[in-house]
């Protein structure tokens, strides 16, 4: 693990320093956040508020600690691909769950209420978030936390 990433993944709330599994499970720990930007991209594209809906639920019951992507994975692909299980997500990425749930609710709601061209552009931005997290690990929402609750676990400058 590099230490970019390392620092990316400590951001997010993952104790890399005294937990050695989070090194093992780093490249799978961007399979929610990758299938979650699929989940935003089909719901954008489309232009779809029960999919912004469906995927703001999964996104808010995952900031409460159980993500049903995290479900998947570890009891579905983690087998094919022979990896560890991923470990508990933290607070600074549940919280970031939480405001893609939010943001992916005001999406659909734009979309609803007929600003659809509004709904997109939010769901482009929240795509973006998402694509961002899955291919580099850098989380938006969990630097949000670490900004408005000034936390620096881990060793995690703010």
């Amino acid at each position: 693990m590099t230490e970019a990433v390392r620092r990316r993944l400590m951001l997010q709330g993952f104790a890399c320093d005294s937990d050695p599994s989070v090194a093992s499970a780093a490249a799978w720990l961007r399979f929610t956040p990758a299938l979650s930007t699929l989940c935003i991209i089909t719901g954008t594209v489309l232009p779809s508020p029960v999919i912004l809906w469906a995927f703001a639920v999964l996104a808010g019951i995952g900031a409460l600690g159980w993500h049903a992507f995290d479900q998947v994975f570890n009891a579905v692909i983690r087998g094919w691909v022979q990896a560890p299980a991923l470990p508990p997500n933290p607070a600074p990425r549940r919280f970031a769950m939480a405001v893609a749930a939010v943001w992916s609710g005001a999406a659909g709601l734009l979309i609803a209420l007929g600003l659809v061209w509004e709904g997109i552009a939010a769901g482009a931005l929240l795509a973006g978030a998402g694509f961002t997290v899955a291919t580099t690990h850098f989380c938006l929402g969990s630097w949000l936390y670490r900004r408005l609750w000034n936390r620096s676990d881990h060793g995690v400058a703010t």
